[in-house]
């Protein structure tokens, strides 16, 4: 399993989200977030970061998605991390690892 972190503009939003669905990602997490950059000339920037995650089988997919729709917005700001997640729990359901995603 693999934890999916892209930080990207508001207006990427919406592109990003029907590249995940053209690949049967829907489950994500969107959040409102400032960037912080002392080299800029705004040093504090209104960014959005999506949290997915995802099993093994479907994280070459995810991230070429999301990377298609940034390189083709063409934002050098835009970062995307794929991070290890170690477990994952649906409360509701009490189920753990790979099948809780």
């Amino acid at each position: 399993m693999r934890l999916v972190i892209a930080v990207i503009k508001p207006a990427q939003v919406e592109s990003v989200r029907q590249a995940l669905a053209a690949v049967q990602v829907t489950r994500l997490t969107v959040c409102d977030v400032h960037g912080y950059d002392l080299a800029a000339d705004d040093p504090l920037a209104q960014e959005v970061m999506i949290e997915i995650a995802v099993n093994d089988d479907f994280v070459t997919r995810t991230v070429n998605a999301i990377s298609a729709v940034l390189a083709a917005g063409g934002d050098a700001t835009a970062r995307l991390f794929v991070l290890p997640m170690h477990e994952a729990v649906q409360i509701y359901r009490a189920v753990r690892g790979p099948e809780a995603v």
